[in-house]
Order: structure tokens, then C-alpha cells, then sequence
């Protein structure tokens, strides 16, 4: 489920390209988001990833698989 690492980074994008998280990270304590390749992740907190993504706010744009 996801994007490989590396597909798709919440942090370090171009000044004006808003970034919004969706809710269904919510279900984890911490995540590990991608920073570029599949060698290179940091642990956050949702309240980290949060500030470090400069995060509009949450959004609902996935579809969980049938039988969660």
C-alpha cells in the first residue's frame, strides 16, 4: 500500500506547492516518509511530519482496501 521510497516526498518541494496529508496515516503512531531513495527515511511523529511538511491540513483522498 503506498508509494515505493522515494515516489513521493512531503518535504523540501518547490516554495508555493501546497502539502496535504492523508487521514489515513492517522492510524499510525509514527511514519517513516521517504526522503529521496530507498536508502534515505527519517521516524516521525505525526505532529513532526506535520511541521516538517508544512501541512495545509488533512485530507481523505484514499480508498482503503476492501475487508480493512
Amino acid at each position: 500500500m503506498g508509494h515505493a521510497p522515494g515516489g513521493v516526498c512531503p518535504f523540501g518541494v518547490n516554495e508555493g506547492v501546497a502539502v496535504y496529508l492523508d487521514e489515513s496515516l492517522r492510524k499510525f503512531d509514527t511514519v517513516y516518509p521517504a526522503a529521496g531513495n530507498g536508502h534515505t527515511a527519517v521516524k516521525l511523529t505525526l505532529q513532526e511530519l506535520e511541521a516538517a511538511a508544512g501541512a495545509e491540513g488533512w485530507v481523505d483522498v484514499c480508498k482503503e482496501p476492501e475487508g480493512e
